[in-house]
């Protein structure tokens, strides 16, 4: 009641504003309007509060329109309702939010004014069909799907009409409805927000008046063709590109999408098993499966036709076995060569749990939504951040808080477990990222998600990240259990999400599900741009691409010196890892890397003293970005004051392209490229290896008789070099040593003690004087065989470093 009361308050105080000639004023505070009465509505679904969020929106409009406004700073969650109404225009036509009032004056019959959604041949014709529709009940295997590729289409009506025939759930026909003059209406949840699409009674005959869409036999029931037809006006028309069913359902009943790759390493059988053997009988989820776009596969006598969707309309256990039902909506001729002319069609397949596993692509479930206690949506846009170097790549952050809470009107079960079979103590939040659509024939957009826990220890093992890989489809989710619910009754996770494409502005939402009946979940909305901030654009090339920390290349990456100032002292003291009892000594920090989304990125910083750093210590990390993620890396941390060197690698050393490193803090700070070790210096590298004959080890053996490069210095120079290992050797220490051409017995410099660091060893940058000198290097044990590299850098033109025979 508090909400209602204080959007109505933000209203009136617009409304008075506009009164007094206050435009700026009155503007902010109608958009904020718009947002309140926005979100009353998203929590009460009373449709009032969606006229009033219309009506503070046009009031806005009409100021912006006519009104000179000065420059407003950007508020995320005041511009929700215009994105909503910005994304309407899908495929062309407009798709009206269906809380919009539709107009009354249409011709009867009723002729779509927008005109028919294209087809795949010119030779089919628009007809209204000429027999009754008829009310004789549907079984899931009256679907049957003609030449139109919309299996997932077909495979949603046939789950459907079985959930409804099970738990009287009236699923899709309570989205559509019609009228007398032939005018058809179907519900859909689009673009962030429940929208209306209106067709006519026309459909689409082949040259022998058969329906080339969805057809139910003789049965006669013409509402499937009908939502067919609305759902492919909404798509681009009936030369469908393909779906999977998760994001078809998701459309037409409002259900939550999950895409789950059978084929992945990540994929869990038995897990998974067990959540939808709960979840299914009590009609929680529905599902289909698909194959991959392979040739066609034979399952005993059934052929599996290749990118093709399968209605699920049954599991079961029995004697120790997992049985799934699956049903092919495909029409089944005599040229499949399955019916053998017996007039039986084997449509409906009973196959062993493992033999879907092994066989099928993906598994699309679509989650009830009413399983969730608490959920919250965002829409929002993506904008261009760096037309020159990134132009196709754009982010945006959002913080959600989650808090448990004791209230009972929270308490949705009052069993020991959840409707999905999870005990009730249990806490999980999803997170689901929605692009908006515009044009349906596009397929180069690709979004992906990045969600963590804020306000972590960065080495703690619990620590929650979940990062997904670009994909191009339109939904991505994201499963979270957060650990500080173990401790904690709150907490916040930070969510990323990222887009990759051509256009200038895309919209999205981001939808948070509380999967527990006593977690309430929110935005902060207090989330302030960061007081200072800096960008840097860079390269990797062949010199500069190291690949991660478990290549010796790896200490060639861009590295930066960043310097956390002190706000309060002047005294700077190495960083421990945060804890709360000395997180106030600490400001936050916000690292954000960003490439392309065939680049797979990490930031990682380091306590230092602001030099390159040759080999990643983890007791010298202080924050990193967790596994490599394609496109985009972000960690936020609380760092003392001090210095620290910042890595940005690719996964890869081949991984080569432009990247924009961004810092974020509410404190000073500085930050700055370091030098390449070498760099401003002459450089020459030479190979070798250490055989039969020259494999002596360290200096207890013959040390002599290792590989002796002569190096030959013709005037006063800086000298320094670099030892490594071609290949990886486990257990292996090395040495490089300089001497003087005339004594192997004392060294003039070293690189210290015998060490299996990954990077190698190296003799630090000195001054030497014009001479012949020797540089031998060695393993400490004799008898190992390897190649390998030296780099001499030098501060002269004309170093010669020769083998001594």
């Amino acid at each position: 009641m508090a909400d209602i009361v204080e959007a109505e308050n933000i209203y009136t105080k617009a409304a008075k504003f506009e009164l007094a000639n206050d435009w700026n004023n009155a503007f902010k505070f109608y958009l904020q309007a718009a947002d309140a009465f926005l979100h009353i509505h998203s929590r009460t679904g009373d449709p009032k509060y969606r006229k009033n969020a219309a009506k503070a929106v046009d009031r806005a409009e009409k100021i912006k329109q006519f009104k000179t406004l000065t420059p407003l700073t950007t508020d995320n969650f005041s511009r929700q309702f215009s994105i909503l109404k910005k994304s309407s225009i899908i495929n062309q036509n407009q798709i009206p939010l269906a809380t919009s009032s539709p107009s009354d004056s249409y011709p009867t019959p009723f002729n779509d004014p927008d005109g028919q959604p294209s087809l795949p041949s010119p030779s089919y014709t628009w007809k209204r069909p000429n027999y009754p529709d008829s009310s004789l009940p549907l079984l899931p295997s009256d679907v049957i799907q003609n030449i139109v590729n919309d299996c997932s289409v077909c495979a949603s009506i046939a789950v459907c009409i079985q959930h409804n025939i099970r738990f009287k759930s009236n699923l899709l026909l309570s989205s559509l409805s019609s009228s007398n003059d032939g005018r058809y209406e179907l519900k859909v949840l689009i673009n962030g927000d429940f929208r209306r699409i209106v067709i006519d009674d026309r459909l689409p005959f082949d040259s022998n008046n058969k329906l080339i869409g969805i057809s139910t036999g003789p049965k006669n029931q013409l509402w499937p063709s009908f939502l067919e037809k609305a759902y492919m006006k909404l798509m681009g028309g009936y030369d469908f590109l393909g779906s999977n069913s998760a994001i078809d359902l998701h459309a037409l009943t409002g259900w939550i999408p999950e895409h789950l790759d059978l084929q992945s390493a990540s994929f869990e059988r038995e897990r998974t098993w067990s959540r939808i053997m709960t979840a299914f009988p009590r009609g929680d989820c529905m599902m289909t499966v698909g194959t991959n776009d392979k040739s066609p596969l034979n399952y005993k006598t059934a052929k599996l036709l290749p990118s093709h969707d399968y209605a699920i309309t049954d599991i079961k256990e029995t004697n120790d076995e997992r049985w799934v039902t699956l049903l092919d909506t495909r029409l089944c001729t005599q040229q499949c060569g399955d019916c053998g002319g017996s007039g039986s069609c084997p449509r409906v397949l009973d196959i062993h749990w493992d033999d879907i596993c092994a066989t099928f692509e993906g598994l699309y479930i679509s989650w009830n939504p009413n399983l969730f206690g608490s959920c919250v949506a965002f829409h929002g846009s993506w904008q261009l951040e760096n037309a020159e170097d990134l132009s196709r790549v754009s982010t945006h952050h959002l913080r959600l808080n989650y808090q448990k809470t004791n209230d009972s009107a929270h308490h949705t079960h009052t069993n020991e477990t959840n409707e999905n079979g999870k005990d009730s103590t249990e806490t999980e939040i999803w997170i689901l990222l929605t692009r908006h659509l515009r044009d349906t024939r596009r397929t180069n957009e690709y979004i992906a998600l990045n969600v963590q826990e804020d306000d972590m220890v960065f080495s703690d093992p619990e620590h929650v990240a979940l990062k997904s890989n670009y994909t191009n489809s339109t939904h991505l989710l994201s499963r979270i259990k957060p650990s500080q619910f173990q401790t904690q009754t709150s907490g916040s996770l930070s969510i990323l999400a990222c887009y990759d494409g051509q256009f200038e502005e895309v919209g999205f939402t981001v939808t948070a599900y509380a999967y527990s009946s006593n977690v309430v979940v929110s935005w902060d909305t207090r989330v302030s741009p960061a007081k200072y901030i800096q960008k840097i654009d860079g390269v990797w090339t062949n010199k500069t691409a190291g690949g991660n920390c478990t290549y010796p290349t790896y200490m060639m990456n861009p590295q930066y010196h960043l310097q956390v100032h002190n706000t309060t002292s002047s005294i700077d003291k190495r960083p421990s890892t945060s804890t709360s009892s000395d997180k106030c000594n600490k400001t936050q920090v916000i690292l954000t890397a960003q490439s392309t989304r065939d680049i797979s990125l990490n930031v990682t910083a380091v306590w230092s003293q602001g030099e390159r750093i040759s080999e990643l210590s983890q007791k010298e990390v202080v924050a990193h970005s967790g596994p490599y993620t394609y496109g985009h890396a972000r960690v936020a941390a609380h760092l003392a004051p001090g210095d620290y060197t910042v890595v940005l690698s690719a996964y890869e050393p081949d991984q080569m392209g432009k990247f924009t490193l961004k810092v974020e803090s509410p404190a000073r700070f500085e930050i700055k490229a370091i030098p390449q070790e070498g760099a401003g210096m002459y450089v020459k590298t030479i190979r070798g290896k250490w055989d039969s004959a020259t494999a002596v080890g360290g200096p207890s053996q013959h040390y002599h008789r290792n590989p002796v490069y002569e190096v030959t210095i013709p005037c006063t120079s800086e000298f320094g070099a670099r030892l490594q290992l071609l290949a990886r050797v486990p257990g292996v220490s090395t040495n490089l040593s300089l001497f003087t051409s005339s004594n192997l017995q004392r060294w003039i410099a070293s690189s210290g003690p015998y060490s299996d660091a990954l990077s190698g060893v190296d003799i630090p940058k000195r001054s030497i004087s014009p001479g012949k000198y020797y540089l031998v290097p060695s393993t400490y044990h004799a008898g190992v065989h390897a190649q390998f590299r030296i780099v001499v850098y030098s501060g002269v033109a004309g170093i010669e470093v020769v083998l001594r025979s």
